[in-house]
């Protein structure tokens, strides 16, 4: 159980009465670590943890309370509070099942603490289905088994609405192709009766020979019409798939990133859109003209003996009732099969990006055991799926079957008794074989859309995924490049924040210098400023507007962004060059080449700035990707700009020749710097010393040194360490 009032924007929060219980959950251990209930409820004056009995067995008062946090236990966790006093209180433990739900709820606690509106989210990541509860192949996914096939195939359909005219075709030509399929059994009996048999009249022979062969060439001509539009459909509605489903790609916010691996992120991409072509290109003309064909077939069997149709198609019933039955559990083996797929693409795409890694620690027999098991899921599951499959198109196979016996039997008996004539038993026969073919290929079907339809829904989960707010309604505005954090929280674990409380203020041309040992928040600043994620509480202003009221993609034009590992396009070096400003001349990218003292080392290479950067740029050392990299900043020529350890891991030399690269580009212009050599950060305006998310020292570096703290030991730490080494 979870309640909690409905969040609204802070300057709308009414006060809430001092009793109301603004969150309550019930947790699942009782105060031994044993399986039990305890309830937490918090009001907006107090904490109380209440046992099944409803007795009170802890009590806080919100005033006492400076922190909370999750402490994390094996198979759980519990939520602990410090006072104003510095002791720690456990408040209550829960299993890992309902971690999520007390992590949210210690920053609530937080932020009731500090007298803020409380703005939290109960809500779990779902692990199980809410119609059938059972366990989603991904959190937060869809069931297989409770989707809506038919929606999903109607999705797909809509895709065709800007090929109107090639459907309308398609679909005239599949009523023709009923038609010409229909006629050879209608002419063979004709034959056998005014022919062969009752009338013998040999002068007809040519004439109908000479039908037949027009049917013939009228279904090639349509079965070759067909396939080309088939061929022109298929194809454009599976790139409209593609591009729509990279599309959202593109445009999902990176906590999505964060939870999804890139192979199987890129299966939907490749995998299941290749199923949606395929089921279009060999499922669906074959649905549409075997259903038209089992409509005619049986209109003219009846018109033909009705008697004998009604025996013949006994076995039919049976043949739905088995597909009937065995189509859910089907699709979801199949559905199971396309999970395997991403798992298995997951794991390629990791091992072969990492294949300097693995060959590094010389483990590539782990990494092919690893592949092997992910190889052998594949497998078993594909086996099962596929068998399963088989078994029931074995038994559809088995009483379509029966139809022929039947007429055989039945028919046969009726020709001797002269009830029914030869010409119309050949006629009745053919059109049997041509009505439980449709019926068992429908089994086939099962099989095909099966496989697109749970392909297709994992491509409409992701196109369906909520992107980043990008505001393309709202103009681009120009900035300055003046930036106010103002008491900034933020955590990728709500409850366990890597930003507390981040308040500075840059002003337009500033430079700004991030410092502080490693998971002190740096890096995660910096997140923040490029609105990779959004605060948790507190706002970022630029040029005296919250960020969130700017323009998204106009907001990030203006800034530039120098990674410790640029990464660079499998391109040439003028277009990784000018990847910030598509259509830049060439003039332009010289001009930038030669700022980030790039320009000598290009025409040193075979093919100038035409020269192939390998992928990720693997064909260049690391201090040449960096000049790059900071050509590229220099080009696009950014308000705001970044450098993440820009210098780091490149040799006496080559950093020399980055910084004076840096120095020209950070010109004019706000720049945050994280440095791995406090040194570089000398002529920055203001240092800002971070420790466990929180500002511990700001200052220019002059003044900062002067203090002799936090920063100071650091840059004597450093010192030390580098004549060390430099000694030996």
């Amino acid at each position: 159980m979870s309640t909690i009032n409905e969040e609204m924007p802070s300057s709308l929060a009414p006060i809430p009465p001092a009793n109301e219980i603004l969150i309550q959950l019930e947790g699942d251990l009782n105060e031994q670590g044993i399986f039990g209930s305890r309830t937490l409820e918090v009001t907006a004056e107090l904490v109380r943890v209440c046992e099944p009995n409803g007795a009170v067995s802890l009590q806080i008062p919100i005033s006492d309370i400076k922190s909370a946090r999750n402490e994390p236990l094996v198979g759980g966790g519990r939520l602990e509070v410090t006072t104003h006093g510095g002791e720690i209180l456990p408040i209550i433990s829960y299993t890992l099942t309902i971690a999520a739900k007390f992590s949210e709820a210690a920053r609530g606690l937080e932020q009731l603490a500090k007298g803020e509106p409380l703005s939290i989210n109960l809500k779990l990541e779902r692990t199980r289905c809410a119609k059938c509860n059972r366990l989603l192949p991904e959190k937060d996914g869809i069931c297989p088994a409770c989707v809506n096939r038919g929606k999903t195939f109607m999705r797909i359909a809509r895709f065709l609405k800007p090929y109107r005219v090639q459907v309308i075709s398609l679909t005239l030509l599949s009523l023709t192709t009923t038609v010409i399929n229909l006629l050879p059994p209608y002419l063979q009996g004709t034959i056998i009766d005014k022919v062969l048999t009752h009338e013998r009249n040999i002068s007809l022979l040519p004439q109908f020979m000479g039908m037949w062969l027009m049917v013939i060439v009228l279904a090639t001509f349509v079965q070759v019409a067909s396939g080309r539009l088939i061929s022109f459909l298929a194809g454009n509605v599976a790139s409209d798939l593609r591009r729509d489903v990279y599309r959202a790609i593109e445009f999902l916010q990176l906590s999505y990133f964060d939870k999804k691996q890139v192979g199987a992120i890129t299966s939907r991409v490749t995998q299941d859109t290749d199923r949606v072509w395929g089921f279009l290109v060999d499922g669906l003309p074959y649905l549409v003209s075997n259903a038209l064909l089992l409509v005619g077939i049986t209109t003219f069997l009846f018109l033909t003996n009705w008697k004998l149709t009604l025996c013949v198609l006994a076995p039919m019933p049976v043949v739905v009732i088995i597909s009937a039955i065995f189509w859910k559990p089907v699709s979801q083996m199949f559905f199971r099969v396309g999970q395997k797929w991403a798992r298995f693409h997951m794991h390629l795409n990791e091992s072969l990006s990492g294949i300097r890694v693995v060959k590094a620690f010389a483990t590539e027999d782990n990494e092919f055991a690893k592949f092997q098991h992910r190889n052998n899921e594949l497998r078993d599951a594909g086996v099962r799926a596929d068998t399963k499959w088989y078994t029931v198109f074995g038994y559809m196979t088995f009483f379509t079957a029966l139809g022929g016996l039947i007429n055989w039997t039945v028919g046969g008996y009726m020709v001797y008794r002269g009830e029914l004539t030869l010409g119309n038993f050949i006629r009745v026969n053919s059109y049997i074989m041509l009505i439980y073919g449709p019926l068992q290929w429908f089994g086939q079907l099962n099989n095909w859309f099966s496989r697109a339809m749970a392909g297709a829904e994992r491509i409409f989960e992701v196109i369906d995924s909520q992107p980043e707010h990008y505001g393309k309604d709202q103009p681009t505005v120009p900035i300055t490049g003046e930036v106010h954090f103002e008491n900034v929280r933020f955590g990728y674990d709500k409850s366990n924040p890597v930003i507390k409380g981040m308040s500075f203020t840059a002003k337009p041309g500033d430079m700004i210098g991030l410092v502080g040992k490693s998971g002190a928040g740096k890096s995660t600043t910096i997140n923040l400023l490029c609105r990779f994620y959004e605060p948790d509480a507190g706002s970022i202003l630029i040029d005296g507007k919250d960020y969130t009221e700017l323009s998204l993609q106009g907001m990030r034009h203006q800034i530039g962004v120098v990674l410790q590992e640029p990464f660079l396009f499998n391109g040439t070096i003028s277009e990784n060059i000018a990847y910030g400003k598509p259509g830049a001349s060439f003039e332009e990218i010289v001009e930038a080449a030669k700022a980030a003292n790039a320009h000598n080392f290009v025409l040193g290479k075979p093919d100038g700035y035409d020269t192939m950067v390998g992928e990720r740029g693997a064909k260049l050392s690391g201090g040449e990707r960096q000049r790059i990299s900071i050509a590229r900043a220099i080009l696009h020529n950014p308000r705001i700009l970044i450098l993440d350890e820009a210098t780091s891991s490149v040799d006496v030399e080559t950093e020399k020749q980055i910084q004076e690269a840096i120095g020209r580009l950070i010109e004019g212009r706000t720049t945050f710097a994280i440095a791995h050599r406090l040194s570089t950060l000398r002529n920055a305006t203001r240092l800002i010393v971070l420790e466990k998310g929180e500002i511990v020292e700001m200052g220019t570096h002059a003044e900062l040194m002067e203090k002799q703290g936090i920063f100071y030991n650091l840059v004597e730490t450093q010192s030390q360490s580098s004549q060390i080494i430099g000694i030996s």
